[in-house]
C-alpha cells in the first residue's frame, strides 16, 4: 500500500471515530501494518497540521471558531486586507469568501462606487450592511463554527452571478493546493471560483506548508495568492512556481 493511500485511510478512520481519536495499535490493526509504520505516518500528518499526536495515538484537530481565528495574525491580516481593497475597482462584482483574513479587508473596501459584494459569510454581510454598502448574502445551511452558509442553496445562489474577482480563504496551502476543513465549505468556494474571471487565494504566511482535510483548488488555477510580508523567502520562492504571489511591503516608520 502506498503511503498516501495509507494516510488517507488513517484520516478516514479518525473521522469515523466517535471521539475523533484512536490508538496507534488500533489504527495499525485496521490498516494491517506495523505500529511503527503508523507512528511515522502520524508524525507526518501531525507535521502538516492534520492531526494532533496524543499519548499512544492521535486525535483530529478541532477547527477554531471565527472568534478565535480573528485573534490570530491581526497585523498580517490587515496587510492582506489593504491588498484586497486595492484590487477592487468601480462597477465590479466581488465575491468575498468566509474567513477572518477576508473579514480583515472590510474596513478598506471601496464604498459607493457601484461595487456589489456577494458573500456566504454571515459576519461579513452584517458588517457591510452596517456600513451601508451594496452586499448580498447567499443563504444556505448555517455552519456555526465558521459563521458561514454552505450547501446547495448557497452554491445555487452563486451560480446566478459572474464575478470580476473572487477572494477565497483557505485553512492551509499544501504543495499545489488550497485546503479547507469541511467538504461543504470547499464546494461553496468551488461554486464561486467557477463563476469568477479572477481568483485570489488569501492567507497569512503561517498557512504555507499546512494542510487541512480537503483540497478545493489547484494554485495553478488561481490568478494569485495574497499574503503578508512575514512570508519566509523559501516559501515565497517555492510557491511562486504555482501562482503569482502578492505581498504587501511593510511601510518604513
Amino acid at each position: 500500500m502506498l503511503k498516501q493511500d495509507r494516510q488517507r485511510i488513517i484520516m478516514a478512520l479518525l473521522n469515523s471515530s466517535n471521539t475523533s481519536s484512536m490508538t496507534t495499535v488500533d489504527i495499525a490493526k485496521q490498516v494491517k501494518v506495523a505500529p511503527m509504520t503508523i507512528r511515522r505516518d502520524l508524525k507526518e500528518l501531525s507535521d502538516i497540521g492534520l492531526l494532533t499526536r496524543i499519548y499512544g495515538g492521535a486525535s483530529l484537530i478541532v477547527e477554531k471558531t471565527t472568534t478565535e481565528k480573528r485573534e490570530l495574525q491581526k497585523s498580517a491580516k490587515r496587510e492582506i486586507g489593504y491588498e484586497i481593497a486595492r484590487l477592487v475597482k468601480p462597477k465590479m462584482t466581488i465575491y468575498l469568501g468566509a474567513g477572518t483574513t477576508v473579514f480583515a479587508s472590510l474596513d478598506f473596501l471601496p464604498k459607493n462606487e457601484m461595487v456589489q459584494y456577494i458573500t456566504n459569510s454571515d459576519l461579513a454581510f452584517h458588517y457591510l450592511v452596517n456600513k451601508d454598502m451594496d452586499v448580498v448574502l447567499t443563504g444556505g445551511a448555517y455552519h456555526k463554527t465558521t459563521n458561514e452558509f454552505v450547501g446547495t442553496i448557497a452554491e445555487n445562489s452563486l451560480s446566478n452571478y459572474v464575478f470580476d474577482i473572487a477572494f477565497i480563504s483557505t485553512n492551509g496551502i499544501w504543495e499545489n493546493s488550497a485546503t479547507t476543513s469541511h467538504f461543504s465549505e470547499g464546494n461553496v468556494q468551488k461554486a464561486a471560483i467557477s463563476r469568477s474571471k479572477h481568483v485570489y487565494v488569501v492567507c497569512d504566511h503561517t498557512k504555507f506548508g499546512k494542510a487541512d482535510r480537503f483540497s478545493f483548488l489547484s494554485l495553478n488555477d488561481a490568478t494569485g495568492i495574497i499574503t503578508d510580508s512575514g512570508i519566509p523567502t523559501a516559501d515565497l520562492k517555492y510557491y511562486s512556481q504555482f501562482s503569482n504571489i502578492i505581498v504587501r511591503k511593510k511601510r518604513k516608520k
